[in-house]
Parts: C-alpha cells; sequence; structure tokens
C-alpha cells in the first residue's frame, strides 16, 4: 500500500502505515512459525522451555482435532430402531460412548463412522514470571 500526501488526515497515514508495518511483521511471523513447526514435526519435538531474565518461557507446538461422526453411515451401519435409542435429536455421544463400554454396540462398526478433523496446527508462547523459592 503506497501513503500519498493526499491522505485526508496525518494520523490516517500514520495508522496505514503501521497496519503495513504489522501485516509485513505478521507475515514474517507466518513464515518462520511455520518453518519451526515443521522443524519441530521433524525431530518429534512437543515443546521448548527455557529461563531468562526471570522468566520462565515455553513455546508449544499445537494442533488440535475435532471428531466429526457421520451420524447417517452410523444410523444405516446400526440400524435405525439401535441407532434412535442412542439420538436425541442429534446423537447422545455420551449415551454411545456408554453403550460401547458396556459392549452393547462395536466400537469397531462406530470407529468407521468416526474422523479427526485437525485444526492448523500453531505455535503457543509463554511467559511466566519466576516464583521466588520459599526458604524456611
Amino acid at each position: 500500500m503506497k501513503i500519498t500526501p493526499t491522505a485526508p488526515d496525518p494520523l490516517v497515514a500514520e495508522y496505514l502505515a503501521a497496519r503495513v508495518e504489522r501485516d509485513q511483521a505478521q507475515a514474517r511471523v507466518d513464515e518462520i512459525g511455520e518453518r519451526l513447526m515443521k522443524e519441530m514435526e521433524a525431530d518429534q519435538r512437543k515443546t521448548f522451555r527455557w529461563k531468562a531474565h526471570g522468566h520462565a518461557h515455553s513455546l508449544t507446538y499445537v494442533v488440535k482435532n475435532t471428531t466429526v461422526i457421520d451420524e447417517p453411515g452410523l444410523r444405516k451401519a446400526l440400524t435405525a430402531k439401535v441407532f434412535d435409542k442412542y439420538t436425541k435429536r442429534v446423537l447422545d455421544r455420551k449415551a454411545m460412548e456408554e453403550a460401547m463400554d458396556q459392549g452393547l454396540i462395536d466400537p469397531v462398526t462406530v470407529s468407521t463412522h468416526v474422523e479427526l478433523k485437525p485444526h492448523k496446527p500453531y505455535l503457543d508462547y509463554r511467559d511466566k514470571p519466576e516464583q521466588a523459592e520459599d526458604s524456611p
């Protein structure tokens, strides 16, 4: 984005310039973060921890998943009569899990209709002041 002297207000121009700087910095953070996550995956490393300047730091590679159940497919596999025992208007996951735990439903059948959808991985950075150890 090019800032021109015809900007309506000097503060608007300053704001737009700051946004450009922020966007460039964010692009650099994203690029370095992607490289770091690939390195952590290759090294099978989840967390870096270190202490500096009286603070405990950690940088953790985080990948979250969402469980998605193919309810129409599961209903067909279990039969509607069995499936409907464990549903309200949607599948009652707790009741289904209890039924699997009790052996009333085959977990293998259920597992063929369940998938984990990964979220975009990200890095979680924490910086906490170190607590002084109490000595008697």
